[in-house]
């Protein structure tokens, strides 16, 4: 069963307000369960309202066990690095599949609260559900920017990779400050430990940010490599299991 998510949560998620929940019901833009006097929405009408379309076909990495996730983190930190940004690779609907590669330790600070790492969770989840396509730059919940790249498999998507924890340009110092005051505020974070976290956010110069374009897909298509050898090798092991069970009957 997919997980129910509360009236909070979607608020949080879709970035509006208790109100325009409650007429969307009214008006049947959103649809809706309710539990007791509490209103729960599924996953698959959240995807409908941000209108993706995504295949339920059980052999995606969504529903794959044994991920290989230390390979894929090991390539999704290298990437990282050469460029001075944060990665992290989660599957179709934006559950994590490795940890994230971190660029800075504000982003660090966010994860260490429970309820900044629900945001952020959120956040990737939201850039995944992300129409079809290539939006270009996306910014999170915190405001800085990522960019995603799909990984497929011959069964069609699998997962995406998201390299970001930057900003494009330098933002405005008073808007910033009051920002950064706002989320210790919301999420329980020393607000001076976050401001000066915050000074160290990577502001990527323009070729960087043709690295990150060009690169960013590139990888994906390396994790799509190991995907498919992956898959490759357990099918080839397979039958060779089945040879083995088939040959003791044979010689009798």
């Amino acid at each position: 069963m997919s997980e129910l998510l509360t009236t909070k949560q979607l608020q949080d998620l879709l970035k509006i307000d208790r109100i325009t929940v409650y007429r969307m019901l009214n008006d049947g833009r959103l649809k809706g369960v309710k539990i007791g006097n509490q209103w729960r929405f599924s996953e698959s009408e959240i995807d409908r309202l941000l209108g993706v379309e995504i295949s339920e076909e059980p052999n995606q990495v969504e529903s794959i066990q044994d991920f290989p996730a230390d390979c894929v983190k090991e390539i999704q930190d290298i990437f990282a690095g050469i460029i001075g940004i944060g990665a992290i690779t989660v599957t179709i609907r934006g559950s994590t599949l490795t940890q994230p590669t971190f660029s800075n330790p504000f982003c660090k600070m966010m994860l260490s609260s429970e309820s900044g790492c629900k945001a952020c969770q959120d956040s990737w989840r939201k850039i995944a559900l992300k129409a079809p396509g290539d939006p270009g730059f996306q910014i999170c919940h915190a405001g800085l920017c990522y960019k995603r790249s799909p990984i497929k498999t011959s069964n069609g998507q699998a997962a995406w990779l998201i390299a970001g924890q930057y900003y494009l340009k330098t933002p405005d110092h008073t808007i910033e400050i009051e920002r950064v005051e706002q989320l210790a505020d919301k999420y329980h974070l020393p607000v001076n430990e976050l401001r000066e976290a915050a000074r160290k956010i990577p502001v990527l110069k323009k070729y960087q940010q043709q690295q990150v374009a060009e690169w960013t897909p590139k990888v994906a298509g390396t994790v799509e490599s190991i995907l498919c050898e992956r898959n490759d090798l357990v099918s080839r092991l397979q039958r060779i299991s089945e040879l083995t069970s088939i040959t003791p009957t044979l010689s009798k």
